[in-house]
């Protein structure tokens, strides 16, 4: 149960509240009520991460080649490990990090298992756009070049995310539910590998090669992002994603060419008004 939404939420944030908070609230005391529930998975975001903070954990030498690095290539995407300090920059990463310490606090005070999973940036058929919204990228991009638009690249797409295919993440939250070693723990659902909004932007582009692109700002909670360590998933559900971002986006792509009315008209009409 969530508002899933970044802009919705910060739009709109007793409506985040009210879903996310209030909402959770009553999940889990139903949850905590009953012994017929085995175990809990609470789903999570890395937008409780926000930007991160990559220093607090760097040593000397490694601080020093990190300034380096950003001097000369510009921002170096962090790597978010299940115990980096969490930092939302967002209504909605606000209400997730609320929600785990709540699952942890309800459900561990009646003894029911529960695992806790931070989605990174889902995406997938039958993924399809929210008017006044800017999460879900590849849905975003993909229909706007199926309808002869612009791809809008917020603050120059230079925001980094941890792209997953919603087959993967299927799987990883099936394996969140059933594993043995998942009981109590908090583990990130992604690849572990960083792209960039402007190469899925790219990879769209290959697929409707006369695409323009148009820079445009940042929105507000719209976190610079990082990628997700992979090791504790790895170790703990046995699997890691298959699906890479380029499969994933042709997928889509196809996708959307069999279904066109998940291209929605008021996004063109938008446009020209």
């Amino acid at each position: 149960m969530a508002l899933a939404d970044v802009a919705a939420c910060t739009r709109e944030p007793l409506a985040a509240i009210d879903t996310n908070i209030a909402g959770t609230q009553s999940v889990l005391d139903a949850v905590a009520a009953t012994d017929r529930i085995r175990r809990m998975v609470f789903v999570s975001s890395a937008s409780v991460y926000g930007d991160g903070n990559p220093e607090e954990t760097d040593t000397p030498e490694l601080l020093t080649m990190r300034q380096l690095l950003e001097s000369v290539l510009g921002r170096i995407p962090p790597q978010f490990h299940e115990f980096t300090r969490r930092r939302p920059v967002s209504v909605y990463g606000n209400t997730k990090a609320w929600g785990e310490e709540q699952t942890s606090l309800i459900l561990g005070q009646v003894g029911t298992s529960y695992a806790i999973v931070r989605y990174f940036s889902v995406y997938g058929e039958p993924q399809t756009v929210k008017p006044n919204s800017h999460s879900w990228v590849v849905a975003w991009f993909a229909a706007r070049a199926h309808l002869g638009l612009p791809l809008h690249l917020n603050g120059g797409g230079r925001q980094m995310r941890d792209m997953v295919h919603v087959d993967d993440i299927a799987e990883g939250t099936l394996r969140a539910l059933v594993s043995p070693r998942a009981h109590t723990e908090t583990v990130n659902i992604g690849t572990g590998i960083p792209t960039s909004v402007r190469q899925v932007a790219e990879l769209v582009r290959e697929h409707y090669p006369n695409t323009g692109f148009l820079d445009t700002p940042l929105p507000a909670g719209d976190p610079l992002g990082g990628y997700a360590a992979t090791r504790r998933m790895e170790n703990i559900l046995g699997w890691k994603p298959k699906v890479t971002v380029a499969q994933g986006v042709a997928r889509y792509v196809n996708w959307l060419r069999d279904t066109p009315a998940a291209a929605p008209g008021w996004l063109r009409e938008s446009t020209a008004a």
